[in-house]
């Protein structure tokens, strides 16, 4: 089995979250833009079980964010989100973040439990409050099918398997937010 830890919160999604905003951070890698955009795209499927559901398209919102600087240092801070998703008009902000191994982090290991694992963290915020109604973190640990040692003529492809546990990392994560929609 693979290392797979997720932690959704235990309550549902309340029904008057109904106008929302995606937020989640710019740049990064081509495997993590791409992850982001899937994660955004599972925003647009929530309208399945909330059909009056409006969410507010990220290329809406490019002259606000850049305005105002959400990105410090390549994330996108509460306060911030909170902020944007007033001038957007939105009762709630949905923030995606995903942490996991670095080019360095990849290079240096030896094996694939070297590698720190993919985290991606979601919450909903409610604008008005601040409020935090959905809190979700998703952990995969980067496996390997067959193990072996570590050298230079070896072909270990850490870059597959850490796009692997991103890419169940991101399946679990739109698992939970449908279900604390559902």
């Amino acid at each position: 089995m693979f290392g797979l830890r997720s932690m959704p919160s235990a309550s549902p999604i309340p029904a008057d979250v109904q106008q929302m905003a995606v937020l989640y951070p710019r740049g990064g890698t081509s495997d993590w833009s791409s992850a982001y955009g899937r994660l955004e795209g599972a925003a647009f499927q929530l309208k399945t079980f909330r059909p009056n559901l409006r969410i507010i398209d990220r290329s809406h919102i490019q002259a606000i964010v850049s305005e105002q600087r959400f990105q410090a240092g390549g994330l996108v801070s509460e306060d911030s989100a909170v902020r944007i998703g007033r001038m957007l008009g939105v009762d709630s902000v949905l923030i995606y973040r995903i942490d996991g191994p670095t080019l360095r982090d990849r290079f240096f290991a030896r094996e694939h439990h070297d590698l720190p694992p993919v985290t991606i963290t979601s919450k909903i915020i409610r604008v008005e409050s601040g409020e935090v109604v959905y809190h979700n973190v998703v952990t995969a640990r980067v496996d390997e099918t067959e193990e072996s040692g570590w050298s230079l003529s070896d072909n270990v492809d850490y870059q597959r398997w850490s796009r692997a546990a991103l890419d169940r990392g991101i399946m679990q994560t739109v698992y939970d937010l449908h279900r604390a929609f559902d």
